[in-house]
Order: C-alpha cells, then structure tokens, then sequence
C-alpha cells in the first residue's frame, strides 16, 4: 500500500509539472536537412520525420508545437537565447555550448559517402583524399577530419537536397550524408536510377534533443515523454512511413 501511494504521488508530481495544456515549446528546426526528416514550404516546416516526432512528442508533454526554421549555425543561439526550447537529431559534438541537458535517443542512423552508379564505390576512408566532397555548411564531420586532415576537401551547400543535386549534376562524386536521408532519397527521388546502392559507413550514430537547464520542461520529462512514444508504437510507426516501397 504504502509503495502504490508513493509511486501514485510520483507519478502525480510529474504530471503537475508539466506545462498548462496549451503551452508553447519552440523546436528549433535546421534548414540544413531535408526528406524524411524535414519538408519546407517558403522556410516553414510542413512535414517530415522532425515534425512528426515533434508533434507527437508535445502530444505526450500536454503542450502545443511550434517550429522555428534556422541555418544550421544558428540553431545553437537560439537553444542560447531562449528563443527555441529544444533542438531535435543532434548530438554533443556538434554544438559548442557544453551546458545542454542530452534527451536518450531519439533517431539511430549511419553517417556515410555516396556517390552516382557511375563512380567507383569507396572501400577506405583514405580513397576520399583530395577529392572535392559534398558537405553542408556548419556541420562538422569529425571522422573524417582526423583521417584526412588537410586533403578533405569539403564542397558546402545549404542542404542535403542541394548535394544530392550536385551530386546527380556531376559537380563532385561522392557526398557525405546519412543513412535515413539516402535510403529514403533512393527510393523516391526522380532519378533514384542514378544513384549508388553502395555506401561506405563512416560511422553509426544515435541523435538526441538538447534542452537548456531550467528551461521549459526537465530532461526526466522529455525522456518519460519518448519512452512512451517507442511503448506504444508511435515512434515505430512514425519512422515506417517514410519508408516507401521500392
């Protein structure tokens, strides 16, 4: 009796905690990325893995979404500022404020290079050496810096979708992108024909949520809140949908 009382009161102390329904949270949303993880309309968020994750993450936290569309090197002041309350698929390494409180695993993916079915499939990292490299702009690719050094040549753009177009134009052979964006893009894009089913892994990864300490909601919140998401399928159904049949 007195364990049911004292779990009851838990349980009841979060759900207090949480924000009035209808409360704002701001999710901070890079420009950077695109389908399955996100689709724009004239800079506004209109679909896509993060939106659908978002969505369903505010449903369990009893508050209303909001997304805020930024160039990837302004996600982080954002976070700072207060203007946004949570930052989605990112990991520590690739902000510079060491403050943030890290969500569990919202998205496992691979990091990896691609290329045309015209150009050679990489084996090694070290075949990438002075080879101009589709890359995105602020985003940092540790792994391949340590291999490479100065001979990583990245070429930048705003987006994957912008690379993977590069990429088809013949403007370099190779980009680095990840597994969930390639996979989907090469069973929908239009010219899915021209592209590689081989892919060099650089490395897995996990995603997370960063959130600022005294902020909106508590990490043990957000956490509760994506627990029950993979309990009752929906993250499971979310990610399923964005897998078109070949």
């Amino acid at each position: 009796m007195k364990i049911g009382f004292l779990l009851y009161s838990s349980l009841f102390s979060c759900a207090m905690a949480l924000p009035a329904r209808g409360a704002e949270l701001v999710f901070g949303v890079s420009t950077g990325s695109a389908m399955p993880m996100t689709r724009f309309l004239h800079d506004e968020l209109t679909g896509g893995l993060l939106k659908d994750v978002g969505d369903a993450l505010a449903r369990e936290l009893n508050v209303r979404p909001r997304y805020l569309t930024l160039p990837r090197k302004r996600v982080e002041v954002a976070l700072a500022s207060g203007t946004v309350d949570l930052l989605c698929d990112l990991r520590p390494e690739w902000l510079d404020g060491k403050r943030w409180q890290w969500s569990d695993t919202v998205f496992s993916n691979k990091q990896i290079i691609v290329g045309r079915i015209d150009t050679p499939p990489l084996t090694t990292l070290r075949e990438l050496a002075g080879a101009r490299t589709g890359t995105i702009t602020g985003y940092r690719y540790p792994a391949l810096q340590r291999e490479l050094g100065a001979q990583f040549v990245r070429d930048d753009t705003a987006s994957d979708d912008l690379n993977l177009r590069k990429l088809l134009r013949r403007r370099f052979d190779y980009m680095l992108t990840n597994s969930l964006y390639y996979d989907y893009q090469r069973r929908a894009h239009a010219e899915r024909a021209r592209l590689s089913r081989a892919a060099l892994t650089v490395e897995p990864f996990d995603t997370y949520c960063a959130l600022p300490p005294g902020g909106k909601l508590t990490l043990a919140q957000i956490n509760h809140a994506l627990l029950a998401l993979r309990k009752n399928g929906r993250m499971q159904a979310i990610l399923e949908s964005y897998q078109p049949a070949n």
